[in-house]
């Protein structure tokens, strides 16, 4: 549990950066950097007592406004504003020291889930109000917020998978219930090519990975990373015990295995989605069995994630971002003949999943695409449905 000094320290910390972030932009507004009005967003929201789950459950269309929902929408206007301000800045620098590795502090992006769901709840009082294309404008913000969250550290990244994942969600339950209007669609598909320009991508993530693991494993940082970073047991016992005999030999034999390690889950991430797990999986077994018996894999013990379940996280939201691509597009031709069509359009984005094509159904209200392949992770195939008026 976190005692009132540890928190106090914190929000003080995360003040100070703040001030250090916007420093060179303190006489402008917007600033020249989207994370200082994050920062400042994240720091002055207070989500109202038992709202959160009212506010998820409005904005996915499952309950209408009431007087609570209003009050908090209004109470927070200017958190609103500032966050959509932030969104349509390019620069976003968090003012992160990555000298520190592994343990460099992170930004409050525990915040930026309640965020969402302000902007979220937001975005339906418009749509409420029949104007989609603001709802629609309100989500691209959302898709530039979680852009602007995807800084390097692994944590970061899976923020921004949690809030591009809920916000297609989002994106679905408008465009079902909205009338297929081809301009409102061609403007948003316009959008989602703009963003795509700036990929939401676990490549950065993948080289800081490397390279925080190679500052961490310092002499002079190994222990307390080891003593902060694992729980206690038997493999936490084994690893203290090899550093306190290591020379400097240990530590080089063990950033070269680092670095082939990483090499092999670099190169799994390139491919197609079943090689690409099955590779990672057998990479994480085969760092459990060396971890006993070689000495040179003991660092990358303390440093090497479930690799899997971040690349199927990763290829769960690409697919599931293809799929509303490829939505818009059988919409458009709604909109323009009046009808769906019979068949899945050729050239749509696909199921990454099995690198096919989406299974195209139309329904009694609508229509849903289906993936071939699995997800390992989770042994589970998707589908995504949609409807129309």
């Amino acid at each position: 549990m976190k005692t009132n000094k540890s928190i106090k320290t914190r929000t003080v910390t995360f003040a100070v950066l703040v001030l250090l972030v916007s420093a060179t932009s303190a006489c402008a507004y917007p600033p020249d950097n989207a994370a200082v009005l994050y920062y400042k967003a994240f720091t002055l929201y207070e989500s109202p007592d038992n709202i959160g789950n009212m506010l998820w459950d409005y904005w996915k269309g499952k309950i209408k406004s009431n007087e609570k929902i209003e009050e908090c929408l209004k109470k927070n206007r200017r958190i609103i504003d500032m966050v959509l301000d932030a969104s349509r800045i390019d620069h976003c620098d968090w003012g992160l020291d990555y000298s520190q590795g592994t343990e460099v502090l992170l930004p409050p992006h525990h915040k930026a889930r309640d965020i969402f769901a302000l902007l979220a709840a937001e975005a339906r009082t418009q749509a409420d109000r029949g104007d989609y294309k603001k709802a629609l404008g309100r989500c691209i913000s959302i898709y530039r917020m979680a852009r602007h969250l995807n800084e390097r550290p692994i944590i970061s990244y899976l923020v921004g998978i949690a809030i591009n994942g809920a916000n297609n969600q989002c994106i679905t339950h408008f465009l079902s219930e909205m009338p297929q209007e081809a301009e409102i669609l061609t403007w948003l598909r316009g959008e989602l090519t703009e963003l795509d320009k700036q990929p939401f991508s676990i490549e950065p993530v993948l080289r800081w990975k490397r390279e925080a693991g190679i500052i961490s494993m310092s002499p002079e940082k190994i222990n307390d990373v080891v003593q902060s970073g694992l729980d206690d047991g038997p493999t936490k016992k084994k690893i203290l015990e090899r550093i306190r005999t290591a020379n400097q030999q240990f530590f080089a034999k063990n950033i070269t295995y680092w670095n082939n390690y990483m090499d092999g889950i670099e190169a799994a991430f390139d491919l197609p989605y079943p090689q690409g797990y099955a590779k990672l999986k057998k990479l994480d077994e085969e760092l459990t069995k060396e971890f006993n018996k070689n000495t040179d894999a003991t660092l990358t013990a303390v440093f090497g994630p479930t690799w899997q379940r971040i690349y199927s996280l990763s290829i769960r939201l690409n697919t599931h971002s293809n799929a509303l691509k490829a939505a818009i597009e059988i919409y458009m031709i709604k909109a323009r003949t009046g009808k769906l069509p019979n068949a899945l359009p050729a050239g749509l984005p696909g199921d990454l999943f099995s690198g096919k094509d989406f299974k195209y159904e139309k329904t009694k209200d609508g229509f849903t695409l289906r993936c071939h392949g699995k997800d390992l992770d989770k042994d589970e195939t998707y589908s995504y449905e949609f409807k129309v008026k």
